[in-house]
């Protein structure tokens, strides 16, 4: 293996979030790895639950559904942490700074997904705020947006 390559497959390793938040849910739902495991259909093995934790192994698609049933989040949400882990390998591997990546998607930018990140930290925000703050937020994105009041309340019991 050529130094340039040992340097950016040890940088790529370094990108995990979705291991780190795995790890994080399991551990608020006060789960072990092994429990974890126990709850695939065929069951998993603790090695497996680790290696996607600490970013040895990917999350195979076929996964998907369990893992965020066990952890109590939603497939969607998942898929995007796997999507967004993605993006950070590919640019690293492309060779592209964080600013570079950030520059991409700048808000109102005209290149394709260029709102996304802004839309991705918004509902970060909205994730871990309060649920006052939250019901704020659905307000006025119900004023503004024109949104039916159905749509802001099932939004906000998730």
């Amino acid at each position: 293996m050529r130094y340039s390559e040992k340097t950016m497959s040890k940088k790529t390793k370094q990108l995990k979030p979705v291991g780190e938040f795995i790890r994080k849910k399991r551990e608020n739902l006060g789960l072990s790895q092994k429990s974890l495991g126990l709850l695939f259909k065929p069951p998993v093995t603790t090695q497996f639950i680790s290696n996607i934790e600490r970013g040895v192994t990917p999350l195979p698609p076929h996964h998907i559904s369990v893992l965020a049933r066990c952890l109590q989040i939603s497939e969607m949400e998942l898929k995007f942490l796997l999507e967004q882990e993605y993006a950070m390998k590919l640019s690293g591997r492309l060779g592209l700074t964080d600013a570079d990546l950030e520059r991409s998607f700048e808000l109102g930018s005209d290149r394709p997904g260029a709102d996304f990140v802004w839309i991705q930290k918004l509902y970060d925000a909205y994730r871990i705020a309060d649920s006052e703050t939250r019901k704020e937020f659905a307000s006025v994105c119900q004023s503004l947006l024109k949104l039916p009041r159905e749509a802001s309340r099932s939004s906000e019991s998730r």
